[in-house]
């Protein structure tokens, strides 16, 4: 066993204490996180009013455009396209995020603790909004003519520990377009093929579909979650500077590995 644990070691860039401060801090917070967006659970009407209130914003400003994209996934388009929306959705949020923090940590550990700050920045600004605009999503205005996509696989919104932790009205901003954002750029900036940046590049817009393919997000609220993550990297650049930054100081970023 302990030659196990000396062998596994070889490959953790700063030893097992590093890796399970940073396993604890992060699984930690997003565990405190996911439990605490079910604070306003009991906000329906509000959250009602305020996802109708994301309609009426889209119509006047002229991108009132969920309806057609579901109608046309639906009834219009190749039966993969919904499969890949449903399965984008339920997978980008936790398990491409996660699984690529954690390649992040491995193989480009220089990069890994800045694009963490960013996620969890990102996680309290979107906090923030959940609390205090909570918004319905799309998929609950059925008398509009969206529908639910998910409802009835084998993962949904009503099965498991989603359904136990997952705030129905979390619409507004979207995190998954924080996430996919951060993500995505990241993506683009550490990885050394072509084809793997094409792929990061193209990430955050198959999020964007997806989430709103699935009525689970307004375009509107992805427009916000842009924002949040335009926050979240300033947030972080500040941490990593210890100061707030302006126009005229060195940028501080993650692309270049510390040398020893």
């Amino acid at each position: 066993m302990r030659r196990a644990v000396d062998w596994l070691a070889r490959f953790l860039p700063h030893g097992w204490r590093d890796f399970w401060t940073q396993f604890v801090v992060f699984w930690a917070f997003n565990l405190s996180y996911e439990g605490s967006r079910g604070l306003s659970d009991g906000a329906r009407e509000e959250a009602m009013a305020n996802g109708l209130r994301v309609i009426d914003a889209e119509k006047q400003l002229g991108f009132y455009w969920e309806l057609d994209l579901q109608n046309w996934v639906l009834h219009d388009a190749p039966g993969f396209f919904l499969s890949i929306a449903n399965w984008t959705y339920f997978n980008c949020q936790f398990t491409i995020s996660f699984g690529f923090l954690l390649w992040v940590y491995f193989r480009r550990n220089y990069a890994f603790y800045f694009a963490r700050n960013v996620i969890i920045c990102a996680d309290f600004i979107g906090l923030f909004g959940y609390l205090t605009i909570p918004t319905a999503p799309p998929r609950f205005y059925p008398e509009l003519g969206f529908v639910d996509t998910l409802l009835g696989e084998a993962v949904s919104h009503q099965t498991g520990i989603i359904a136990t932790f997952a705030n129905p009205y979390a619409a507004m901003p979207s995190l998954h377009t924080a996430y996919a954002l951060t993500i995505g750029i990241t993506g683009v900036l550490v990885c050394r093929s072509l084809w793997a940046k094409a792929i990061w590049l193209c990430y955050p817009a198959l999020v964007v579909y997806s989430i709103v393919a699935t009525g689970n997000h307004f375009i509107l609220d992805a427009v916000a979650g842009a924002g949040v993550a335009g926050l979240a990297l300033l947030g972080s650049l500040a941490i990593a500077r210890g100061r707030t930054p302006r126009p005229g100081r060195a940028p501080v970023g993650f692309l270049v590995p510390r040398t020893a």
